[in-house]
């Protein structure tokens, strides 16, 4: 099976509802029925489950 996805593990990333921009780290990559995806991202000893549209690869800096 073959499924594409936007953030590696390993991966970098930002949380667009973080107000402190903290840097998160991909973790894991959760594969749910229908195709679902999950993200697993990593802060420090915090871990948290996401979907794809509530990460970015890029600062998000709100005006």
């Amino acid at each position: 099976m073959y499924i594409d996805v936007k953030h590696k593990i390993g991966s970098v990333v930002y949380l667009l509802t973080d107000e402190d921009q903290l840097k998160r780290v991909v973790t894991a990559i959760i594969v749910r029925s229908g195709g679902y995806l999950a993200y697993e991202l990593s802060c420090g000893m915090d871990r948290s489950a996401h979907t794809e549209i509530e990460i970015s690869k890029q600062k998000v800096y709100n005006t």
